[in-house]
């Protein structure tokens, strides 16, 4: 009898175990800035704190955006800056489609796919406008593990 319910207890532990590895964690880290004016204008720092040096990940971008936003593309630059101090600054253009009605939409945007992070440690993600854009609600990097 003592060996069935351990068996049972075993089961229901490794259950247990395998729900909070495949639920628990998305291995995805989103990070937003809201704007109370509509008006995206200047440089939004966006921080990532890796750990994970070996996985590779995809970065996308995450506009929110209204009926007030009535450019054709929006052209910006994004740097990284890894936790030893390296800086990558490069120019980087958003083609947003427009609305067809009055809700508010929101896209993300592939930056990079297939990523190496290979410093443990904080990067910085500094999106900066060329020009001041109306229309946008808020900006946000995403860093997911490979899908």
């Amino acid at each position: 009898m003592q060996i069935i319910l351990r068996r049972i207890v075993v089961v229901a532990v490794a259950m247990i175990t395998l729900l909070t590895v495949s639920c628990g964690n998305t291995g995805r880290t989103i990070k937003v800035k809201d704007f109370e004016s509509r008006l995206w204008s200047a440089s939004e720092d966006f921080y990532y704190d890796n750990s994970d040096t070996l996985s590779r990940r995809d970065i996308s971008l995450v506009v929110r955006y209204d009926k007030g936003y009535v450019a054709d593309s929006v052209a910006m630059t994004i740097l990284t800056v890894s936790p030893d101090s390296l800086v990558f600054e490069e120019p980087f253009t958003l083609h947003i489609p427009r609305l067809g009605d009055l809700r508010p939409e929101e896209q993300s945007f592939v930056y990079r796919s297939n990523v190496l992070l290979a410093r443990s440690g904080r990067y910085l993600f500094r999106l900066t406008p060329l020009a001041p854009v109306e229309g946008i609600e808020s900006i946000g990097i995403i860093v997911g593990e490979k899908q």
